[in-house]
């Protein structure tokens, strides 16, 4: 009876497998909606995902190899995404041009800039939109190769928790269980499919088995109950399991995408530091790694502290790190301003630090406040937020030089410094903004600390001996009373007196706020601690925090309330006047050997983006990959034809037969199913029987195709005709679709990448090459 073959190629095509895995790979997407404001990325993601579902669904329905597949799968979704994303820089619309690269390196460079300095949930750019779909895309690829093209969803297990774990891994709060529980459902219907599949082939009550000499109908128990109670009792034990075994750390598998100023934790022996997202260093005071974060050389006597980033915005009893749109960004490696606001009379001194190593993460960079000049490495670049005047990189920098300015000798201040009110129409509501919930306690002190001083660089000079005096207790571990109100973590502070760098430095920072004084929250590190060789080591425990308050005729000035070893000395212009208060205050001062080093030069502004630097190798890595892909899709092709090629010089019905057989033997031989030996048809079909693992439907397919052979062979010619070998052909397909299923994922994942027959037909084309010769 002839095979409906439509059925028989929309089983081929596996299209429910390939819409489980589509689903599955958006599942693992779907905690990003809580990490992005917009999601300005979802329909295209959908898009993508669909169209590598469709393409791999349509190739395998048309019989084609799987490395093919895979690889034609990549090719569709890279023209699609330049069609969404890349259109402008396409020559004529479709083919990539250089453009298309820079275009490219922008996209990714925005996305890294905001993911890395917004805090969940990030604002959703085009470079964060593409970046994200990309990445989904890439994801659709390798789960509908392993799992639905490869035929071993296990393994694409491994791409879906990857995403699952970027997506999940700092969301700042316990994981919501439907996020998983969706992804966990979904790969467990691949399993199932699977499964199903395979447990078809097992031994069954429709199964002819070979008894001897004789093949008998026998009853044979099925397997099918017994591996759904062991898959039951699995399930069970994982669930118990995992409430029985301690959880990980949200953050220990990966830091994900849109940090959550709640989820970076900087562990024992890390050197990476997690204030630049929190804006709160406690972790990090905490960390014990001695592992450097920070090598460098200083011209300077009197050391400052080096100043990562800053912000104003003080929400529900913490400080936010501040939005940071890149266009408010000045253009890249453009000349670093004069410091606003810094009157001409006010002596200053240029000094520098020459960085010999750098562990910060992009887009961080760790400079003295106020940055005069900066100079990088040619591979990478910087951008200069003149809102905070802190500085953006763009590109991983281990080394650099920055030059800064400080104030000269011994910080004498030109008449009138301090005395101009601030306008608040000139400034950023948020820096004049004081906590609602503290500002009654906040406003009485300071009208007590301040007594009527109406000049700012005088009044912050007070409020910052006041903060130093005795009272105030330097510890990392808040008084209980501070702990237990959280609704009011200032008013705590200043009730207990007790706290570290971000307690005191917010307190000044609402202080001068209350008096008029715009005023913000600087962090970064202490100068750390010299070494032999003269420089100086900065680890995580050395982050630190300080206000910065406009004072007129010096702009942003530091300041420094934090008594303690934890601490620097007040800057010289902020040492006078005396003390008030119930004790002196206490200071720490350091000091060094200067080491002389040369001048930084300014840096040149370049016309263009440091990525057309890169280009050459840019180009080349393209290459290789498309030039790997087409070797990978190599051998399989070698390998179909090589399977092939009897049946297409076959020109009689007989030699179209024997070149089925052909086919067939070859193609069980890449499943690791030995080549029968040189005996009769039904001898061989004997030994395929015992070898391998097939239901009633392929037995009887081998049945046919071994008669079909043995007329060929044995009866005469006009026996045999055309329609024979094209049944023969399907059941051909029959049968080695059935080994194919009951044959190990790892055996059908070598047979479909390099197949024995690919290796086989290479090895005959080297051969005949060489004969030619």
């Amino acid at each position: 009876m002839r095979l409906d073959t439509s059925r028989d190629a929309f089983a081929r095509g596996m299209w429910p497998e390939g819409l489980v895995a589509a689903l599955a790979t958006l599942a693992v997407a779907w905690p990003l909606t809580g990490l992005l404001r917009e999601d300005s990325w979802f329909v295209p993601a959908v898009l993508m995902v669909g169209l590598v579902a469709l393409t791999g669904a349509v190739l395998r329905t048309l019989d084609v190899p799987p490395s093919l597949t895979s690889v034609v799968q990549l090719l569709v979704s890279l023209v699609g995404l330049s069609q969404v994303y890349l259109r402008e820089s396409l020559w004529r619309g479709l083919v990539p041009t250089r453009d298309t690269l820079l275009l490219v390196g922008e996209l990714l460079r925005e996305a890294g800039t905001v993911l890395q300095t917004y805090a969940a949930p990030a604002p959703t750019t085009q470079g964060v939109a593409f970046l994200v779909v990309s990445l989904m895309t890439l994801t659709a690829v390798s789960v509908d190769s392993m799992g639905v093209t490869g035929r071993a969803p296990a393994s694409a297990g491994i791409p879906l928790a990857a995403g699952f774990l970027v997506s999940v891994s700092n969301s700042g709060q316990a994981m919501e269980p439907w996020y998983f529980a969706a992804v966990a459902v979904l790969w467990l219907v691949m399993l199932a499919q699977q499964g199903h599949r395979v447990l078809a082939g097992w031994p069954s009550a429709n199964r002819r088995e070979a008894h001897g000499r004789d093949d008998v109908t026998a009853n044979v128990p099925t397997y099918r109950g017994l591996s759904q109670v062991l898959g039951a009792l699995a399930l069970v034990a994982a669930v118990v399991g995992a409430a029985a075994i301690p959880h990980l750390p949200p953050t220990f598998l990966g830091d994900g995408l849109a940090r959550n100023p709640d989820a970076r934790n900087a562990g024992e022996g890390s050197a990476q530091v997690s204030f630049t997202e929190t804006m709160d260093p406690a972790r990090d005071l905490r960390n014990q790694s001695q592992a450097p974060v920070l090598t460098y050389r200083t011209t300077a006597t009197r050391l400052e502290p080096l100043r990562v980033t800053a912000t104003e915005r003080w929400d529900d009893g913490r400080w936010v790190a501040p939005n940071r749109p890149v266009s408010g960004l000045l253009p890249v490696d453009a000349p670093i301003p004069r410091p606003a606001g810094l009157a001409d009379g006010v002596q200053l001194q240029q000094e520098q630090v020459t960085v010999t190593g750098n562990a910060l993460d992009v887009p961080h960079l760790a400079v003295p406040f106020p940055v005069a000049s900066v100079q990088l490495p040619d591979d990478s670049a910087y951008r200069f937020d003149p809102d905070d005047s802190t500085v953006v990189l763009q590109a991983p920098a281990d080394q650099y030089t920055a030059a800064y300015l400080s104030v000269a000798g011994g910080g004498e201040l030109p008449d009138g410094v301090g005395e101009a009110p601030a306008d608040p129409a000139k400034f950023d509501e948020e820096v004049l903004a004081v906590d609602p919930v503290s500002a009654e306690a906040v406003g009485a002190l300071t009208d007590e600390v301040v007594a009527g001083t109406s000049n700012a660089l005088q009044a912050a000079i007070l409020i910052q001996n006041h903060l130093r005096s005795a009272p105030y207790q330097y510890s990392l571990t808040l008084a209980p009373a501070a702990e237990a109100d959280a609704s009011d973590p200032i008013g705590g502070f200043l009730e207990t007196r007790q706290g570290y760098c971000v307690q005191f430095a917010t307190a000044m920072v609402m202080m001068a706020r209350s008096e008029g004084i715009p005023a913000r929250m600087a962090v970064g590190f202490l100068p750390g601690q010299v070494q032999v060789d003269g420089t100086r080591r900065v680890i995580a425990a050395d982050a630190h925090t300080w206000p910065e308050l406009w004072i007129s005729g010096m702009g942003w000035t530091r300041f420094e309330p934090t008594p303690g070893i934890r601490s620097e000395a007040p800057p010289v212009y902020a040492r006078t006047p005396a003390t008030t208060g119930d004790a002196a205050p206490t200071t720490t001062t350091v000091t060094r050997t200067p080491e002389p080093t040369t001048t930084a030069a300014a840096p040149t502004p370049e016309e263009e983006s440091g990525l057309s630097e890169i280009w050459p190798t840019l180009w080349r890595t393209l290459v290789g990959v498309l030039v790997l892909a087409l070797l990978m899709a190599l051998v399989p092709l070698v390998g179909r034809r090589y399977r092939e090629e009897a049946l297409r010089a076959a020109a009689t019905p007989t030699e179209k037969v024997e070149g089925q057989w052909l086919v067939l033997t070859r193609s069980l031989g890449d499943l690791g199913v030995d080549e029968p030996p040189a005996r009769s048809p039904r001898d061989m079909r004997r030994h395929y029987r015992e070898n391998t693992m097939m239901n009633r439907s392929g037995e009887d397919a081998l049945g046919r195709i071994t008669a079909t052979l043995e007329r060929s062979r044995y009866a005469a010619p006009d026996h045999v005709a055309d329609a024979d070998a094209s049944r023969m052909g399907e059941d051909v397909r029959t049968v080695v679709e059935q080994v194919r299923e009951a044959t190990p994922w790892n055996i059908r994942a070598n047979a479909a990448l390099l197949p024995q027959s690919g290796l086989a037909g290479v090895r005959a084309w080297v051969r005949g090459v060489f004969r030619r010769r």
